[in-house]
């Protein structure tokens, strides 16, 4: 059986777009936060929990 190419430096690329696109999250999520009412922000937290 033989085993798939994999081109380690497509991999390398995709961890670092994906790293990058998490962190770019993070700090909207946390603006987000910082912005919105306890209200709204504790509702949608309970809607994820639901």
């Amino acid at each position: 059986m033989k085993l798939p190419e994999i081109d380690l430096e497509e991999l390398k690329r995709m961890k670092e777009q994906n790293f990058r696109e998490r962190l770019e999250f993070i700090d909207l999520y946390a603006e987000w936060l910082k912005k919105t009412s306890n209200k709204e922000w504790s509702s949608q937290q309970k809607k994820l929990m639901e």
